[in-house]
């Protein structure tokens, strides 16, 4: 009677390149032994460029299927050699007992393989030296990885706003990908302004047309790893160690360390709501009601032509004072609010040398700081060394290492924030003060032309708390330091009496002077 069998083979890339042995040629192998012994092959199985470590493979899982279900019907499994099926002795076995429930005889064409104590033997051995192979392979190639990350390259799949390449001497390398890269840039801008929720910023990317590889929308969790990854920043992270990588980085560590204090705001429930985030009225939620204290609310109202008209007013509906008021006359209010604070030239000097003088005295009392800090973070990466070492020597259980390494982590973190604000980044201070005085002497001006980002931060920096605006004119609010230095200024100008004798100094006493 003819015996009826199925054939199997495998090849991964590495073991074609160096044994030649390709899928063609292992088919025909076990084909050739099914004539010479009188077997009928009734399917064939096989896997195309998958390892053999595992046996979470396609044609192997289609096999054991098949086999269950035609276990009456079949008399034995062909494979070319014992490290095709399986190079790892654990799974061999394990194959191997489910077909002897199933009394399916295993075959290899190239050994001696059986049911005999030393057949089974022969077997074992064989798997065993498979194994072996693929565990020495695999230290030596985790080994030669690790030297190549120690030297700053990156050996694995390149992190999304990078692609994999080779350079002219054929060595792999990473480069930008310039679809991805500037919509993760983006992302990191957007969610560090602390404007946006990370689900707005998820949203933008994918209206503006981010892809994962497979061709998917980017989610929640993608966005969120995207946002905490050290890639960006130059720093690579392999089995929790950190290594200085030699790729180009494109996210400033200022913006990137901002995100992740953004993160850890969030999850004390200190966030935005997505309510509060409108482009068309910059002044929404900030602005608040003199009556009863509520900040102010903004809509498009849509007239009797079909025309939208753009309001601000207190949604309190137990206000007495409730009133609509629109948007141009609120906004052009606060507009002539900030040229009356705006400075005028001739305090600017003085104030500018005061925080020039503040700025450098500060600047060297972070500096004396710096050593300290640096050697803080040093001792709290030896600290997570020891306790990955602990974990890997199973001294503490799972609960009380992630714990401790929250603890860790968090402290490096807020220790790595300061120690970059601590670094000497050849800021000109008397260049920018020049520019944020020239902006300060004409706050209108600057406030029109700035996007909405830009606005909130201005208003955020000028008023210690919110202005409230009593549907005529924005009431005396509570000014930033400087801004307060500004107007103490100003009122002891206008208070001061100019000797008798000499000319007119001040304005109040031109204005007499001019009416004389």
């Amino acid at each position: 009677m003819t015996k009826k069998g199925i054939i199997y083979y495998r090849v991964s890339t590495e073991d074609q390149a160096q044994s030649g042995v390709s899928l063609e040629q292992q088919k025909n192998a076990c084909l050739e032994y099914a004539l010479k012994h009188d077997i009928e092959i009734v399917e064939l199985f096989h896997d195309d460029g998958v390892s053999a470590k595992t046996i979470e493979r396609p044609g192997l899982k289609e096999l054991l299927k098949y086999c269950v279900k035609n276990t009456k019907n079949l008399d034995c499994v062909i494979v070319y050699k014992i490290d095709r099926l399986s190079r790892n002795v654990n799974d061999y076995t394990g194959i191997l007992a489910s077909l002897y429930k199933l009394k399916i005889k295993f075959i290899s064409t190239t050994e001696t393989v059986d049911e005999t104590p030393s057949g089974r033997l022969v077997g074992t051995i064989v798997a065993s030296v498979a194994q072996f192979d693929n565990d020495v392979r695999s230290e030596r190639i985790s080994s030669c990885m690790h030297e190549r990350i120690k030297q700053g390259v990156w050996c694995f799949k390149a992190p999304f706003g990078y692609l994999n390449a080779r350079d002219a001497q054929n060595k792999a390398m990473i480069i930008f990908d310039k679809v991805r890269m500037p919509l993760i840039k983006l992302a990191f801008e957007r969610f560090a302004t602390g404007l946006y929720q990370i689900e707005q910023v998820r949203k933008m990317l994918n209206d503006k047309g981010f892809r994962t590889h497979k061709g998917r929308e980017l989610t929640l969790q993608t966005l969120h790893e995207l946002l905490r990854e050290k890639f960006y920043i130059g720093i690579m992270t392999v089995k929790g160690q950190e290594y200085a990588g030699s790729h180009e980085k494109f996210i400033d560590e200022r913006i990137f360390w901002q995100c992740q204090k953004l993160f850890r705001n969030a999850d004390k429930g200190d966030c935005i709501s997505l309510g509060r985030v409108n482009e068309s009225f910059p002044l929404r939620h900030f602005v608040v009601c003199p009556h009863c204290g509520s900040p102010l609310t903004a809509c498009f109202s849509t007239g009797k032509m079909g025309i939208k008209y753009p309001y601000y007013k207190c949604y309190n509906k137990k206000c007495g004072q409730l009133k609509s008021i629109t948007k141009k006359e609120v906004e052009d209010n606060f507009s002539l609010g900030l040229k009356k604070i705006s400075f005028q030239p001739y305090m600017a000097k003085a104030v500018k040398k005061a925080i020039i003088e503040v700025y450098d005295e500060r600047k060297n009392e972070i500096h004396s700081n710096f050593g300290l800090l640096k050697s803080q973070l040093e001792n709290l990466k030896a600290e997570k060394d020891k306790l990955i070492e602990m974990k890997k020597k199973e001294l503490l259980d799972d609960e009380d290492f992630r714990e401790e390494m929250d603890k860790v982590k968090i402290m490096l973190s807020d220790k790595q924030e300061r120690l970059l604000n601590c670094k000497d980044d050849g800021f000109d201070v008397k260049k920018n003060i020049d520019k944020v005085f020239d902006l300060m002497c004409d706050l209108p001006d600057f406030y029109e032309k700035a996007d909405y980002a830009t606005k909130l931060k201005v208003q955020s920096s000028i008023f210690k708390e919110k202005p409230s605006f009593n549907f005529y004119t924005f009431q005396t609010p509570k000014l930033s330091p400087i801004l307060e230095t500004k107007r103490d200024l100003a009122n002891a100008k206008s208070r001061k009496v100019d000797p008798t004798g000499l000319e007119p100094a001040t304005p109040c006493l031109q204005s007499r002077c001019s009416t004389r």
